[in-house]
């Protein structure tokens, strides 16, 4: 890991979250919706989108009597599902990737567009809080569904905005499969119930001399190889007479899961974090305890892991790409 943000742990008080058991071959059953389905709408349901697969779309409005769009008038967010998916759905504080467009549902203007053919596709968090207007709009959206939805006007939005996407790839939120038994020689973890964030119960007994590694949800999922792009979302502590603040979090960054490329070496990441992970499932939670010579070794990170530290870590694996 190279990120070394210092936040405050999850209290250790936090309601542990009993993941339901997934089913055998879907990591994304039973994961409880965090935004409101969305909905569709007369208006919504008179737009046309037409293009070829791997081309931007087109979109055509419903005009009224001056040639002005009747998606200006609409009081509230309207989906439509243009071509459904088959892939999981999305359920709300995901990562996503998606093909976009952009429009002026007043002019009909295009506003931006990704190329639809994958070189320049985005990836965005969608969350019940900063971005809940498209989380809400989304959820129940099948990943590979091509969608259009329209946002009402606004005090910052006056012409109001539709937007046609592709949900190319939705990432689980958080781990989500079978708990399993915890090893003695780690500690415990709680999880916050409505986002599944991992905390600590303060362990009684000193760190592992060696690597030491326990599935403690095992997820459905395929499984996670070296060389991998792998998406979690992770959290760091050293591993000292006791355990303080987490050095690095993904869940307290501002920038949602992170995504690496399993891998040693020359900006890859440290050999524990992809001991950890090498032979896992998407879907399930980790927890590993790492030497210094699997850490950042006798030198520490040069700011908030310092030299010969033992480092534990909680990752959570919530999608993969071979």
């Amino acid at each position: 890991m190279s990120r070394s943000k210092s936040i405050l742990a999850v209290a250790a008080a936090s309601v542990l979250l009993l993941a339901g058991c997934a089913s055998s071959n879907n990591a994304y059953s039973g994961i409880t919706p965090s935004c409101e389905p969305f909905k569709g709408g007369a208006e919504i349901d008179q737009v046309k989108v037409t293009g070829a697969d791997g081309t931007v779309p087109t979109v055509d409005f419903p005009t009224k009597g001056d040639g002005t769009s009747q998606l200006s008038l609409i009081k509230t967010s309207q989906t439509k599902v243009v071509k459904e998916g088959s892939g999981p759905a999305f359920t709300g504080n995901q990562l996503v990737t998606i093909e976009y467009v952009v429009v002026n549902s007043s002019s009909g203007e295009v506003l931006a567009n990704s190329k639809f053919d994958g070189t320049d596709a985005a990836s965005q968090v969608f969350d019940s809080a900063s971005t809940k207007i498209f989380c809400d709009a989304l959820t129940g959206v099948k990943e590979g569904s091509l969608v259009v939805f329209a946002n009402p006007k606004s005090e910052d939005d006056v012409n109001g905005t539709t937007y046609v996407l592709q949900l190319k790839k939705v990432y689980l939120p958080h781990a989500n499969g079978a708990i399993q038994p915890l090893p003695t020689g780690l500690p415990s973890v709680v999880r916050a119930p409505k986002t599944g964030q991992p905390g600590l119960v303060a362990p009684s007994f000193s760190a592992p001399k060696d690597f030491q590694k326990a599935t403690l949800i095992k997820g459905p999922g395929e499984v996670v190889k070296t060389g991998d792009s792998v998406t979690v979302h992770y959290v760091g502590w050293v591993w000292g007479t006791e355990i303080g603040a987490a050095f690095d979090s993904s869940w307290e960054s501002g920038n949602g899961p992170a995504t690496f490329t399993l891998k040693t070496g020359d900006g890859g990441l440290i050999p524990g974090f992809v001991k950890a992970l090498d032979g896992e499932t998407v879907g399930s939670q980790v927890i590993a305890s790492m030497p210094a010579a699997d850490g950042y070794g006798v030198d520490g990170n040069g700011s908030s892991i310092p030299g010969g530290a033992t480092l534990l870590f909680v990752v959570d694996i919530l999608g993969v790409k071979n």
